[in-house]
Parts: C-alpha cells; sequence; structure tokens
C-alpha cells in the first residue's frame, strides 16, 4: 500500500487515470495487432480483463484505512489536507455542460479534415481490415508512430469512424480538466485562475477545431500536458524547487515524522507516470521526442549540487527505462521496416527512400528571420493564417496577455519557467513546416501561464461575477467557432444518404469515388491524381500522392504521351484513372482536338464539375 498514488482531487484522479488507460489501451492494442489479433473479440476481452484488474485492485486499495480515506474525502498528498471537491463556482458545472455543446456537436459530423482522411483513418481502417499493425504501402507515409490510429482501429471495430471524433473531444477535455488542476494548485490563493486557464485553452478555435477531427494533436496534447504534470508531482515529492506547483507544509503530530517510505514510493510512481507518458507522446507524434528529451534532462538535473548526483543518477535510470519500455515497441516497428526510426526523417543519416519530403524545396531562412517569425508568432497565428495554411486561429487572447505575460515573469518562477518551455517550443517550431497544429502541446502551458499571470496581477480579486465574465471572454473565440463551423456544416447528418450529401457537398471529388464504390465494389485500383484526401473513403485499393513509388512526380516525370502514362500505370496495377478538374496536372489533353490519341488508352467512365474517371483500356 505503500507505493500507492494518492490524488488530491476526484479530478485528477479520473483524468489521470483516462490518460493511463488510453496510454496502456495504446500498447495492448499493438501487441494484439503484431500478433494479428486486432479482431473484435480479442479486442473486447482484453477490454475486461482490464477493467476487472481494476476492479479488484479498487478493491484491495479499499481495506479498512482506504475506506476511511474515502469517507473523510482525504486526497491528499505527502500529509497536505485535502481540497475540497466544491468548486469555486458551485452552479457554473451545469453551464460549463451547456457551453461544451457546439463541440459535441461538431465532433458529430462525419469526417472530412485534410489528413483525417489522407492517412490517419486509412491507417486505422487497414489495422481493421487486416487484424494487425501493417506497412502500409500505399499511404503518404507506410509506417509512423501510430498509437493515436491504433486507438481509432480499437473504435472502429465496434463503431464508426465518427466514434474517433468523440475520443479526440474526450482527450481534449481532459486536456483541459488538467489545465484547470494545474493552475488551480499553482495558485492556491486564486483559485479561480483553474477555472480561467480552461476556458483559455478551450476558446482556441484550433483547439475547438481539432476536438472534432480525426487528428492526432488533441492525444499528443494529453500525454505531453499529463507527463508535465506527473513530472511536477515528481519534485514536489522530492522536495525539489516547486516549479509551476505550489504546496502548503505538510502538517505532523508532536513527536511524529512524514513516513519516508511513503513518500519516495509514491513520488517515484509519478517520476515513472510522468516517463510512461512521454513516452507515449513519441508513440503519437515524433514531436513528443523534444518533450521526451526536456523532461528526462530536468530530472537529471533538478536540485543541481544540493541534490546528490547518485540520487539524480538513480532517477535519471528509472526515467529512461520506464520511457524506452514503451518507446521500444512502437520504434522497433518502424525500425524493422525501414533500417530508420525515425521514417521518414533524418534520410542523412538513416538512408534516403520514396518517402523523403527532402526534394520540396523550401526557403531557407537565417537565423534572424527564425528569430523575426518566432516573435511574430501571437500576431501571426491570430491575423496572418495564410502563413500558416488557412488552418483555424489561435485565440487572441494570448496576443492580448503578452504585457501581462511579461509581468507575471518578472513577478513569479512558475510563469517564468511556463514560459521558458513554451518559448522554446515556440522557436523549434520556426525551424518546422509552418503547421499551427505542431504547437498544440504547449497551449496548455501557455495558458496556465496567462491564468497565473493575471492571478498575480490580480491577486485580491474577489468578484465572482467579474471572474465569471472574464473567463466567458476568454472561452467565447473557441466557442464560436465551433458555432459557426456548426453553421456553416448545416444539418447535422443522421443517415446514410444525409452523410453521403454532406460529403458530396464538403468533399467535391467525393461523388467521383462514391460511384465507383458503387460500380466496382472493391475490385478496382485508381490512381487519383491531385485528390490524395479522398483515400479514407475509397472501398478499391487507392494510389497518388506527393510521396512514395505512386507518386505524382514518379508516375509523370518524362511522360512521352498518353499510351507511356498507360503502361506506366499498367505496372502499378491500376485500372482507373482520377483526375480533378480544379488541379489538372496531365501533360497532354483530355479532350480537345488532340483527344483521340488520350481516348485510345483511356475509357471514361464517368464525368461531373470536379473529376473525371477514366478506366484503362
Amino acid at each position: 500500500m505503500a507505493r500507492r498514488l494518492v490524488f488530491e482531487s476526484a479530478l485528477e484522479r479520473w483524468t489521470v487515470a483516462l490518460a493511463l488507460g488510453l496510454a496502456l489501451s495504446a500498447d495492448l492494442l499493438l501487441l494484439l495487432g503484431l500478433a494479428g489479433l486486432l479482431r473484435p473479440l480479442p479486442v473486447l476481452l482484453v477490454a475486461v480483463g482490464v477493467q476487472v484488474l481494476g476492479f479488484f485492485a479498487e478493491r484491495v486499495k479499499q481495506g479498512p484505512q482506504g475506506q476511511q480515506r474515502q469517507q473523510g474525502r482525504d486526497f491528499s498528498v505527502s500529509g497536505v489536507p485535502a481540497v475540497p471537491e466544491v468548486p469555486a463556482f458551485g452552479w457554473s458545472w451545469g453551464i460549463a455542460i451547456a457551453a461544451l455543446a457546439p463541440f459535441v456537436l461538431l465532433a458529430l459530423y462525419p469526417p472530412t479534415a485534410f489528413d483525417a482522411t489522407l492517412y490517419h483513418l486509412p491507417f486505422a481502417r487497414a489495422f481493421v481490415e487486416s487484424g494487425g499493425v501493417p506497412y502500409v504501402l500505399d499511404r503518404r507515409v507506410p509506417v509512423f508512430p501510430q498509437a493515436n490510429e491504433v486507438l481509432f482501429a480499437a473504435l472502429m471495430l465496434f463503431g464508426r469512424d465518427v466514434a474517433n471524433h468523440g475520443l479526440q473531444l474526450l482527450m481534449t477535455l481532459a486536456t483541459a480538466a488538467l489545465a484547470f488542476l494545474w493552475t488551480r494548485r499553482a495558485w492556491p490563493g486564486q483559485r479561480w485562475a483553474g477555472w480561467l486557464a480552461a476556458a483559455i485553452f478551450l476558446g482556441n478555435p484550433i483547439v475547438a477545431f481539432l476536438a472534432g477531427t480525426a487528428y492526432i494533436e488533441a492525444g499528443l496534447t494529453l500525454f505531453v500536458t499529463t507527463s508535465l504534470y506527473a513530472l511536477v508531482r515528481f519534485f514536489v515529492g522530492a522536495g525539489l524547487v516547486p516549479a509551476l506547483y505550489e504546496t502548503r507544509p505538510a502538517p505532523t503530530r508532536a513527536g511524529t515524522s512524514p513516513a519516508p517510505t511513503k513518500a519516495e514510493g509514491e513520488r517515484r510512481l509519478w517520476l515513472a507516470l510522468s516517463a510512461l507518458f512521454a513516452a507515449t507522446a513519441c508513440d503519437v507524434k515524433y514531436l513528443g521526442l523534444f518533450f521526451l528529451g526536456i523532461a528526462g534532462l530536468a530530472v537529471l538535473l533538478a536540485g543541481g549540487k544540493s541534490r546528490p548526483a547518485a540520487s539524480r543518477l538513480k532517477d535519471a535510470i528509472l526515467f529512461t527505462a520506464v520511457a524506452l519500455a514503451l518507446l521500444a515497441p512502437w520504434y522497433l516497428r518502424i525500425y524493422a521496416f525501414n533500417g530508420n526510426p525515425l521514417f521518414p526523417y533524418a534520410p542523412g543519416l538513416f538512408g534516403h527512400s520514396a518517402w523523403n519530403p527532402a526534394h520540396i524545396p523550401e526557403q531557407q531562412q537565417s537565423g534572424g528571420e527564425h528569430l523575426v517569425r518566432w516573435l511574430r508568432l501571437p500576431w501571426d497565428l491570430v491575423f496572418e493564417r495564410q502563413s500558416y495554411n488557412f488552418e483555424p486561429p489561435f485565440s487572441p487572447v494570448y496576443l492580448a496577455a503578452v504585457p501581462l505575460l511579461i509581468y507575471g515573469a518578472l513577478r513569479d518562477r512558475r510563469v517564468r519557467l511556463a514560459c521558458l518551455l513554451a518559448g522554446l517550443y515556440a522557436l523549434v517550431f520556426t525551424f518546422l513546416p509552418p503547421d499551427p497544429r505542431y504547437l498544440m502541446p504547449v497551449l496548455p502551458l501557455a495558458s496556465l501561464a496567462a491564468a497565473g499571470s493575471a492571478a498575480i496581477a490580480w491577486s485580491r480579486w474577489r468578484s465572482r461575477a467579474a471572474v465569471a465574465a472574464l473567463c466567458v471572454l476568454c472561452f467565447l473565440p473557441g466557442w464560436l467557432y465551433a458555432g459557426y463551423k456548426i453553421r456553416r456544416n448545416g444539418p447535422l447528418p443522421v443517415s446514410a444518404a444525409e452523410r453521403e450529401a454532406y460529403l458530396a457537398r464538403e468533399l467535391p471529388v467525393y461523388p467521383a469515388i462514391a460511384h465507383l464504390n458503387r460500380t466496382r465494389g472493391r475490385h478496382y485500383t485508381l490512381w487519383a491524381l491531385h485528390a490524395e484526401n479522398m483515400a479514407y473513403f475509397a472501398d478499391g485499393r487507392y494510389l497518388g500522392d506527393w510521396f512514395g513509388p505512386a507518386g505524382f512526380e514518379s508516375v509523370l516525370r518524362g511522360l512521352r504521351g498518353p499510351g507511356d502514362l498507360h503502361n506506366r500505370l499498367r505496372r502499378l496495377g491500376v485500372d482507373h484513372l482520377l483526375v480533378t478538374t480544379r488541379l489538372r496536372g496531365l501533360p497532354f489533353p483530355e479532350d480537345g482536338p488532340k483527344a483521340g490519341e488520350f481516348r485510345r488508352w483511356f475509357e471514361p467512365v464517368y464525368a461531373d464539375p470536379a473529376a473525371r474517371v477514366y478506366a484503362l483500356r
């Protein structure tokens, strides 16, 4: 019992348990997939087994002392009195549920997001269809860290693809709960700051968007945040610098002292959890490696000379061992397929392949240009969206809070550390492709820093109405964006016919794919030009992307005519060709005076204003 975790609140217990369950489920599903057992019955048996073990483990914990602790609502840490479970605004729970309704509704629409239908959902479908975790040769990348996709596959075994949106929404809400808990405990004198941090995070339009799509950033953000949160709990238990956290001295009775064995066991559990969550973030996306490195370095250096080197080394070894145990199955799988554990990146170290993105020309930037881009981020992510793929904007609250953040960083070490980590990652972001989704993992930290700065600046603020108004104001951008998307999407499709109509409206090329599905079933191999995001909807084999052996450049380079194209596609096993009308890419005409030669090799089978489909003769 001494090594058992003790949580500060029921919400903390629920959030950490949820993240832990998702992390371990992804690893168990991978093992089932490696054994070719990613099927409904084995997955269901594993799920039931986990629930039974959890039930009996909970009963063991609920001995006489455990029951007494539960009855007394004692979720304390190291003797710190428990925080009452009455929220700062008791009546606000109902309002919060109502406020989240647009987020829930947005998650119920069929998937249309570009990368979701390009490879995230196709990966999951390939896992479901094969019962394993294969090398998916036809996708933009055949293999990746796929912890989130294997969770998608488990849901698709028992439900529709929309269920994956629900998983992302659940992960987003769990991250908001962590921001709430972390900020509330960091500034216990201004408990309203927790509500403000959660409101700022959920008030990002990009958070609202990603919470309702089958992307993987919500999972990455949850595991990064949980890892950092658990690391802070470890630091507190070890008596190190409280870094982003504040506790009161544990009261003891006269003549007694805290039990060191229990405290030691508990803090090491938090350290192990931090490593587990950081490694799971890496299993979701390569960007997690940044946070794994930062957390490992913090464990090794925390305390400095005031902490024995042997103790720091012992903790670092534990952190590394747990992380490697969680990383090994995923990254050894990637290495086994390609000889490159970071595939398709780092080709200079591990060798080039047809999937390396290195051939895409990118404008080289000097160090000064990266610095300017870094300083402009708060402005550009709101008002210069054309520089970032026109993705949904970030909340303008961060831009407005810059003076407040500077004030908070000058006054409080916790704000400084949060800003330092978020700022360092944002600087690394300027060297990555300009996709704002890559910044998602530090939004909870940025929200904590902004809310903490407000708590410092208005430390004597006690007006509940004013606090509620501020929270609503910060939450409003995300809420309005969700409402805007719902209005733009139209009525929620609830029948198969309505789903088809919705997809045809949102994805103009979809009717062409649906025609092939109706007429050919699964018995076709299609090469599509400039319609790579339609891969998920094709029942047959789907080829055509910027990378890989069937990439656009590989097929079209040096074509001598329609006959040459026909032969190249035949060698790939293709029997149908799709060409979009919006982005013409063939180096010879499909119609007009010279159309005769093209029609000798390709027979028209479908045409609409968005796409044309040809059968290879």
